[in-house]
């Protein structure tokens, strides 16, 4: 066998082992997450409120909707800040590197735009944010009494 033939082997060989973790990673991963839904909606038949821990996208919604201006915008307007920052920096940068004001303007000046297009963005979203449903009642239906005798096994 030549060296490259060699070399090709041991490169398919790597990347249909790494196909296979990557797959075995998936169903474990779905495998625990269907497990994880099975309790809950075992938790909310019986008439138990779940744990915020049991669905942590839901619980952040939660806190989203009673904090005003959601994650969301907070992400925009810190990504704007820090791409108008780096494009004041390449602008100074340049300008003396460069030895010419109108280098630094131009590619430091662009990066300012766009950074204060990215602030413009998490300004406007802020206010347009609604909250999707509304948080004033419980989402899950709770019993008036817990439940006396334990859960019947299910088959």
């Amino acid at each position: 066998m030549r060296e490259e033939e060699v070399i090709v082997t041991l490169i398919t060989i790597v990347v249909f082992a790494a196909l296979a973790v990557l797959w075995m990673a998936m169903v474990n991963r779905r495998a625990v997450r269907e497990m994880e839904h099975r309790e809950r909606l075992a938790m909310i038949q019986r008439g138990l409120l779940p744990a915020p821990e049991s669905d942590p996208l839901g619980f952040e919604e939660g806190v989203e909707a009673f904090s005003g201006a959601g994650l969301k915008s907070e992400r925009w307007r810190t990504a704007g800040t820090l791409t108008v920052g780096l494009g004041i920096a390449l602008m100074i940068l340049l300008t003396f590197s460069a030895g010419e004001f109108s280098v630094g303007l131009g590619v430091g000046g662009a990066f300012v735009a766009l950074g204060a297009a990215i602030l413009y963005n998490g300004m406007h979203l802020g206010r347009s944010q609604r909250p999707a449903r509304s948080y004033g009642r419980r989402p899950f239906p709770v019993s008036p009494t817990p439940p006396t005798d334990p859960p019947s096994a299910i088959p």
